[in-house]
């Protein structure tokens, strides 16, 4: 995989070469096309191997797709493309199936949900390096409700503000996620449960400056809607954040894009 540095600045296909950016990187990327094609992988034995590994990275896929809708609000800070990584946990979470062969294994975040804490959405300030308290939290999965608690904060001690804006909030989200396991009668990944996909909550505080120490603050999130649909299948994803922000021309906080840092705190 080459890299283009410099000022010309090329993206898009040419001749079997495939030229893109990403966000956290100002190079241009540049792959080449190739491989055996849809009808090889799709007919041959020297391939079935390859077909197991995509018939099970599907599965991979579309359960971070329910992780990730679980936590959507909180991906206006992310400073990376938290889909791959999310991808490539699920894979992890896939392996640990010992009851069924390859190619066929299911994505059990319920057994497993201890992988998904502490995952964070930020490479450059991720949220332990730019905020130094540790948020105290409990799940209730009876009444899908959350309490996350934190401590007194000093900016001066506990926070390494990565810009120069004036304005801070907390932001905290309870959303759920459902296992993924194959469908025996259509041969294909199916959820545990789809009733629930996407729901989730957001709750903020209010916006403070940046230097202004806080005593200690308790927020509750809860999806009440959501209590009698609750299944085993469905896990229950508790994530915290903190965005920065500027003073809005109505004297308002207003939130800067990508300016701020979250993660994953737990799973029930």
């Amino acid at each position: 995989m080459a890299r283009v540095k410099g000022l010309m600045q090329i993206t898009g296909n040419m001749k079997g070469v495939s030229m893109y950016t990403r966000r956290g990187s100002q190079e241009v990327i540049i792959r080449t096309k190739g491989g055996p094609s849809k009808y090889t992988i799709k007919t041959k034995e020297s391939c079935k191997a390859l077909r197991k590994n995509g018939m099970e990275w599907s599965g991979c896929t579309k359960t971070a797709s329910t992780i990730r809708r679980s936590v959507e609000p909180l991906l206006r800070v992310a400073d990376y493309n938290v889909t791959s990584a999310l991808n490539a946990l699920c894979k992890r979470i896939q392996q640990l199936d010992t009851e069924h062969e390859q190619g066929r294994r299911s994505v059990l975040i319920g057994r497993n949900h201890d992988m998904l804490a502490n995952f964070d959405f930020n490479r450059t300030n991720p949220f332990d390096r730019v905020i130094r308290v540790l948020p105290q939290w409990t799940i209730d999965r009876e009444n899908v409700s959350a309490t996350i608690t934190i401590p007194a904060f000093d900016p001066a001690q506990h926070l390494l503000a990565p810009n120069k804006l004036p304005l801070m909030r907390w932001m905290v989200v309870l959303g759920v996620a459902t296992d993924m396991m194959m469908n025996e009668n259509y041969d294909v990944y199916d959820y545990g449960h789809d009733l629930l996909l996407g729901y989730r909550r957001e709750v903020c505080s209010e916006w403070n400056h940046v230097k202004r120490p806080l005593p200690e603050q308790t927020l509750t999130v809860d999806i009440p809607s959501v209590t009698p649909l609750l299944t085993a299948d469905d896990t229950l994803v508790l994530s915290i954040g903190v965005e920065f922000g500027n003073i809005g021309v109505d004297g308002v906080g207003e939130a800067v894009k990508y300016a701020g840092c979250a993660k994953i705190l737990g799973c029930v």
